[in-house]
């Protein structure tokens, strides 16, 4: 990354949004902490005033009388004219770190990532969108590389549980002579977890999008890129359950659900830089482990509506949050999210000889938008303690390892268990 002066250390887009003023919030309480490094942030919003009123009622309600707003720069992300793609590129150059949570990041995020590729700023996001990183991967990967650049993705709910799970139980296994075969992710929340007005507009972007158009099909998926440009001979196969099955091991059942394949996808890449295994089978599911009926018919009616509001939104869409609403307080600190995690290792020195390994991964408040909000915040924050100059669009895997998972133990209400069964 240029070492060139910077005026910012973080700026954060998105911030008129439900999960940015989350991330606005965290950042003035990372600010006051005695404990963390000294930084300089600012906000960067299309709208000055909106973005102005946000910060302020913040302010307004802190219990620190002497917090301080910080910057508002204005950039419009759609970038329609060149005179906007010039001031967003200005902006860009102003900071070392760039943090975002404006999506859907396919319309709202190409040509931020453009700027940070090109510029040498490190780059995080909290996109599910795996066609916005495949073509990130496919357009900047190499920009990224020779100007510095970390463009770090999926760095929120999706995907950092199953990604770091994934990454602990092969640290795990090479620290016992084995190589990983297998891992299986369970998904276990609280019924009373909800959707955000900024998800309901990812969700329907994404499905209602044009996908005819075949002509422009690479030669192989691009999350297999190696640094090198190559298809990397480390493979993921997906092992998501298509119905329900049994898990005895966690005396429940589990079965598929909207997330899946986006967690797959996001371990498909640590595997291919990182080079877990080049056969190794990953899955991802809910737990069904409602203490009653009514509780799983509630989680069932949400992700219903859910679909109802992206197939017909003129009629369905009223029930849901707009953009910029979301769970209310008491339910995010109230939520939780435990994944539990199933791995095979096989001795390196015999191949039958094969050890099951256990994970949990817990974190004690809502992690779909509260705890969403705050890993944006502790990866970019990581980011500015990065000392390589290895850039590359990249998994928080691949750009973290357990830097992040300890970060995440020690900054959060939340911890890491693994242990042989």
């Amino acid at each position: 990354m240029s070492s060139n002066f910077k005026q910012y250390d973080i700026i954060l887009f998105g911030v008129t949004g439900f999960t940015g003023k989350l991330a606005a919030e965290y950042l003035l309480q990372k600010q006051q902490d005695k404990t963390t490094k000294a930084f300089k942030w600012a906000v960067c919003a299309r709208n000055e005033a909106k973005a102005k009123a946000v910060l302020q009622n913040m302010v307004d309600n802190s219990d620190d009388v002497q917090v301080a707003l910080p910057d508002v720069l204005v950039a419009d992300l759609l970038c329609a004219t060149p005179s906007e793609e010039e001031a967003l590129k200005q902006v860009v150059s102003q900071t070392r770190v760039v943090v975002t949570c404006a999506g859907p990041f396919e319309r709202y995020g190409t040509k931020l990532v453009k700027y940070c590729a090109e510029l040498g700023v490190h780059y995080a996001d909290v996109t599910g969108e795996t066609d916005f990183v495949r073509a990130c991967i496919r357009d900047f990967d190499k920009v990224a590389q020779a100007s510095g650049a970390k463009i770090v993705h999926h760095c929120g709910n999706d995907c950092i549980p199953q990604d770091l799970t994934v990454y602990e139980m092969n640290k795990f296994a090479r620290s016992k002579d084995c190589e990983l075969i297998s891992v299986k992710t369970f998904v276990e929340m609280p019924a009373s977890a909800s959707f955000s007005g900024g998800t309901v507009a990812t969700a329907t972007f994404q499905l209602n999008k044009d996908r005819s158009d075949k002509s422009n099909k690479p030669a192989f998926d691009p999350l297999l890129t190696t640094t090198e440009g190559t298809s990397s001979e480390f493979v993921t196969t997906n092992a998501s359950p298509k119905a329900t099955v049994e898990v005895p091991e966690l005396e429940c059942k589990a079965g598929p659900w909207i997330m899946g394949p986006v967690m797959v996808n996001c371990v498909r890449r640590s595997n291919a830089l990182l080079q877990y295994n080049k056969s190794l089978q990953y899955g991802d599911a809910q737990l069904y482990k409602q203490s009653s009926l009514s509780s799983w018919l509630l989680q069932t009616s949400k992700t219903a509506l859910l679909a109802a509001a992206i197939a017909a939104p003129s009629v369905f869409g009223r029930f849901l949050p707009s953009p910029g609403e979301g769970p209310d307080r008491e339910t995010m600190e109230n939520g939780y999210l435990i994944l539990h995690g199933l791995g095979v290792m096989r001795k390196l020195s015999s191949e039958k000889e094969e050890i099951k390994i256990q994970s949990t991964f817990q974190f004690n408040k809502d992690i779909g938008y509260l705890y969403t909000a705050a890993l944006l915040v502790e990866t970019g924050l990581l980011l500015l303690e990065s000392t390589t100059n290895q850039g590359g669009v990249m998994t928080p895997a691949v750009a973290f390892g357990s830097r992040l998972t300890e970060r995440i133990v020690k900054e959060l209400d939340a911890s890491f268990e693994i242990k042989e069964m």
